[in-house]
């Protein structure tokens, strides 16, 4: 907490009077500095109105570490802050030739804080650009923080989450100085050829980790770049090795793991795709200040899952969410990691999506304690966990990230034992899945071979590495330490600096140290030519990395190393973000898997359950264990039928079978993950047993995921429970109308085809047959289409479209419709020619498409005709039918509707079908309102963090049959729906549609229609048995 000094002059500061002057505002701001708690060095106190020493009379208003702040009564005044800025860029010019080192400067008025980082435009004084801003609500401690970021003045700090995000996170100061001083270098290099093959095979890796949900874009580039530097920094510090600026230690020593490897531990840090920066100018500087500015914390206090923080504290929740990453929170990692890892002593385990590393630090844990009650010292129950407890991930960052957190999980003391063996951190970067097995790594017989090319599975945008591939004999990857040596000293005799040197003599003298058998040396002669060549054209040592991990997936898969246990949180990567190429190589593993089951192909699919199978396929030992948590629809949507059986077995894949054990239900606790989830668990064994429908189920009071076990165990419950589960060829009855509907047209993204009727902008009108419409807007629009502007075109009133979405249905009633821009001819979509016909239409599409190209996802090779016509579901409606029954598709209550419009077009939001008369329709909406209903179909629903969420056509396993007018119990409930409607018709508008809905369900059960049709509906719906 801020002291009473400091708080009172940043009130001040906060309110700004016509009294106070400039040299008021910059008192205050010296006492902040001064009182606020900023541990500033007696040499680092602020200075007022210091001159600048360049010879001139210019003063900067206070000057404080490596930061000048000018000071201006107001800022919302334009010309004083564009005048402001050019003094502060000469300030920081000339600060940086005093000093030769970076300065950044601040501009306030007290109320305004704006960061600014030096930009050399080729003028006298340079520019600034704005890097960052703070509001001063009168927060003295917000502020404090703020500034202290910036100047990195205090140590000591605790590396708690929240110093972690206001320090280090996407937002705070420091970070956003960081990333722009890094962009520049980057910039300055990024067609240096060993940048250039680094950024390549990074993108290469994360396309077939995350399909088309990853684009290979700079900032992201950057800020992997910028994690991993900390991370590695990180490493350092937590073994106390000194990273300040006071220190020795070089740029190059942080990036390669030097003291790392003089102390014997290998595979925490080494030379990787984001260690260019040390070899580029500027990137020394660089990552020294970063190490100094990480030097501030604390790291005897560091929590073991502190990578995870700083993963998500960096990377914005936006890009998360994208691509799908979501880290599992430590009590379930533990307790996953307890129910499964029960004979440490005697388990190896890997976990082969490790992340950040969460399961292996818990599982390290378990097997170091296991150890050393076993009689082991600490030092070599060091060497025992490093031999039983593996990780394997394919995305780069999480890889280091894990790496440091299985350093923290062995813990400072261990690794200081005067007899802790020589070890590896078994952390590799593999593709667990082993996409490539047989079409890029083998080849060649009894030979694994790397492609240093561009790899099919990621789609367009690869890149274009090299023309030849990396081979080695299958029999020289059995030993994998032995195989690790090889490639290391293959890899640094391949850069050599001296061009002359011939690479036979390179390449024999580590043969012959290494005594490499003389069958096998013709293939690596062969190989060690294709490194030479990569490294005399600048590409150099990053492939004796890339070779030594890649390759451990297929070690790990030899029978003798296969592991005891599988732990983990697999890729949650959805079919439909998959490549072309990965959709093709996923269908041909699911196949024959027994995993695309249901007539329903891969679509509703996601990688999860074929990375199980697989990982257990290829790793696990058979009557070894297994646990994974997965998305919740694993247990009961029909997508996942021949997962669930355990029986995976083929001609392809031989014997594939496990006996599933029991499922935890997460449904009720706080995960952090976008939807819910559940744990699954088994054995790799023969028979075959079926997942069952009997499951754990968990609850708790958490208000956030983010605690460990014994931090939210007192808050758990666990009983046993049933689900539903839908299963393909199970005997199910099905009502007819399941057939007859259909799921209305994907209108995304809404600015581009939803209108509003646009004010007249002269007196002249939109002319005859026409409308002035506009883009319709809405605060629910997302990046990047929430910044696109709108459209505004007078349309031909035949292609303006009355539109239902989800929100214009209420019980018994439509509500008014929003409108929409579409190209809809009587039978089919407009063709282009069709459209340019129509000069309105033509007008406000031709923009539409241009926007679409502008800012779709980059591999999306649609146009805007064919997206929102996705699976013909905007065709389909055409002709528009009279008579039409919409039901939600989504929600905590079924709402349906009849619609009698007949140019209609009905969003994705709903379900719809077309009925042959008004009796019919009211049958229909009768029974999908009804809350007789939906306590039928909800134990068939898939579960969202909110409880039962989409119907879809889920309602339709209730099996009610059509509408017959001779029957009794069908006409009594056509009649009271005819009273329902004239009941809603009566019922005011809310603002809101919740709260019509509320309303009108309010009228009819004071009318007494609510009950009696559910009366009705109970009658003619048959009763589901589980």
């Amino acid at each position: 907490m801020a002291n009473h000094v400091t708080q009172g002059a940043v009130t001040r500061l906060a309110t700004r009077t016509g009294t106070r002057t400039e040299a008021d505002i910059q008192t205050d701001i010296q006492t902040v500095l001064v009182s606020g708690d900023l541990n500033l060095d007696p040499n680092d106190v602020p200075k007022l109105e210091e001159p600048t020493g360049d010879g001139t009379r210019r003063r900067v208003d206070v000057s404080i570490c490596h930061a000048v702040i000018e000071v201006k009564k107001n800022l919302s005044n334009r010309g004083a802050r564009v005048a402001a800025e050019a003094q502060l860029a000469g300030y920081l010019k000339t600060k940086h030739a005093q000093h030769d080192r970076r300065f950044v400067g601040i501009l306030t008025d007290g109320i305004d804080w704006l960061l600014y980082d030096y930009l050399d435009d080729g003028t006298a004084d340079g520019a600034v650009v704005e890097v960052a801003r703070l509001a001063n609500d009168g927060d003295a401690d917000r502020l404090v923080v703020w500034l202290e970021a910036i100047l990195v003045s205090d140590t000591g700090i605790k590396p708690t989450p929240t110093e972690i995000e206001q320090r280090l996170g996407a937002t705070s100061p420091g970070h956003l100085l960081d990333f722009r001083e890094l962009s520049v270098i980057y910039e300055a290099n990024k067609t240096n050829p060993e940048v250039a093959v680094k950024r390549d095979l990074w993108a290469k890796l994360l396309k077939t980790a995350f399909g088309s949900a990853f684009e290979d874009d700079s900032a992201i580039f950057i800020n992997h770049t910028l994690l991993v530097l900390t991370a590695e920094i990180i490493a350092h510090a937590v073994v106390n090795v000194d990273v300040s600026a006071a220190s020795n230690i070089s740029a190059v020593d942080l990036v390669e793991g030097t003291e790392f490897k003089k102390a014997i531990i290998h595979g925490v840090v080494e030379a990787d795709f984001f260690d260019w920066v040390a070899a580029v100018p500027g990137g020394e500087q660089f990552i020294r200040a970063l190490a100094d500015r990480i030097s501030r914390f604390d790291w005897d206090k560091v929590e073991h899952d502190v990578l995870k923080h700083l993963y998500e504290s960096v990377i914005t929740q936006a890009e998360r969410a994208r691509l799908g990453e979501y880290y599992t929170p430590d009590w379930l990692a533990d307790r996953v990691v307890n129910a499964t890892v029960t004979d440490p002593a005697n388990q190896r385990v890997l976990d082969p999506a490790c992340g950040s590393g969460t399961f292996l630090f818990h599982a390290v844990r378990a097997h170091l304690d296991a150890a050393e009650k076993a009689g082991l010292t600490p030092g070599e129950a060091v060497g025992y966990a490093t031999h039983h407890v593996f990780g394997m991930d394919i995305h780069p960052v999480s890889v280091t990230l894990a790496r440091v957190t299985y350093l923290l999980a062995i813990t400072k003391t261990r690794l200081e034992a005067a007899d802790r063996p020589e070890i590896t951190v078994p952390v590799y970067l593999g593709d667990s899945l082993q996409w490539e097995q047989n079409r890029d790594l083998f080849t060649r017989e009894n030979a694994v071979s790397i492609s240093t090319s561009s790899d099919e599975l990621a789609g367009q945008g690869g890149g274009t590495l090299g023309d030849d591939d990396l081979v080695f004999p299958a029999a020289l990857v059995q030993d994998a330490d032995y195989f690790d040596r090889l490639v290391t000293e293959m890899a640094d005799a391949a850069i050599d600096p001296s061009p002359n040197t011939r690479y036979r003599t390179l390449s024999t003298a580590v043969f012959n140290r290494l005594k490499v058998p003389d069958e096998h040396r013709d293939v690596l002669k062969e190989t060690f030519a294709t490194m030479r060549d990569l490294a005399m054209s600048g590409r150099n040592h990053i492939w004796g990395y890339y070779v030594r991990n890649l390759i451990r997936p297929i070690w790990l898969a030899q029978p003798a190393n296969k592991v005891d246990v599988l732990i983990g949180n697999p890729p949650w990567l959805r079919y439909s973000k998959m490549t072309p190429a990965m959709k093709d190589r996923y269908k041909a593993l699911a196949k024959p898997r027994n995993l695309l089951t249901g007539g329903l192909g891969a679509s509703g699919r996601d990688l999860s359950t074929l990375f199980v199978t697989r990982t257990i396929e290829k790793y696990l030992k058979d009557d070894g264990d297994f646990a994974f948590v997965m998305p919740h629809g694993t247990l009961t949507r029909l997508p996942h039928t021949g997962f669930r059986t355990g029986n995976w077995s083929s001609a392809q894949t031989g014997p594939l079978t496990v006996a599933f054990g029991t499922t935890w239900d997460l449904t009720n606790t706080p995960t952090g993950f976008p939807m819910v989830s559940c744990v699954i668990s088994g054995t790799a064994t023969i028979p075959p047993v079926a997942m069952n429908n009997t499951v754990e189920k968990w609850s708790s009071t958490l208000k956030t995921s983010d605690v460990t076990w014994d931090e939210a165990k007192a808050t758990f419950t666990v009983t046993t429970g049933d689900l539903t589960a839908l299963d393909a060829g199970d005997d199910l009855p099905v009502s007819p109308y399941k057939k007859k509907f259909r799921q209305g047209a994907i209108l995304v993204p809404r600015v581009l085809v939803t209108a509003e009727d646009a004010p007249a902008s002269s007196g002249l009108g939109a002319g005859a047959g026409r409308r002035l419409v506009r883009s319709r807007r809405s605060t629910n629009e997302k990046p990047p289409w929430k910044n696109v502007d709108g459209i505004r075109e007078p349309v031909e009133i035949k292609h303006v479209h009355p539109v239902h979405l989800g929100e214009t249905i209420a019980p018994y009633r439509a509500l008014d419709p929003i409108l929409g821009v579409l190209p809809l001819g009587t039978t089919k979509l407009l063709t282009q020619t069709q459209i340019s016909a129509e000069p309105g239409l033509s007008s406000w599409w031709s923009k539409a498409e241009a926007k679409w190209a502008e800012n779709k996802v980059k591999n999306d090779d649609s146009d805007l005709l064919t997206r929102i016509d996705f699976h013909g579901q905007l065709e389909a409606q055409l002709p528009i039918a009279v008579h039409r029954v919409v039901y939600t598709k989504a929600g905590s209550s079924l709402t349906a509707a009849r619609v009698e419009d007949d140019t209609a077009v009905i969003d994705h939001k709903l379900y719809w079908a077309p009925v042959t008369t008004v009796a019919e329709g009211r049958y229909l909406a009768g029974i999908l309102n009804s809350e007789t209903l939906l306590v039928r179909v909800t134990p068939l629903q898939a579960v969202g963090l909110f409880g039962p969420r989409d119907f879809d056509k889920n309602v339709f396993y209730v099996n009610f049959g059509p509408y017959d007018s001779t029957d009794a119990d069908h006409q009594t409930l056509v009649g009271l729906v005819q009273q329902a409607e004239t009941t809603a018709a009566a019922v005011k508008a809310e603002p809101t549609f919740q709260r019509t809905r509320t309303a009108i369900r309010k009228a009819l059960t004071d009318a007494g229609l609510a009950q009696q049709i559910e009366a009705a509906v109970a009658k003619i719906l048959p009763v589901i048995t589980a």
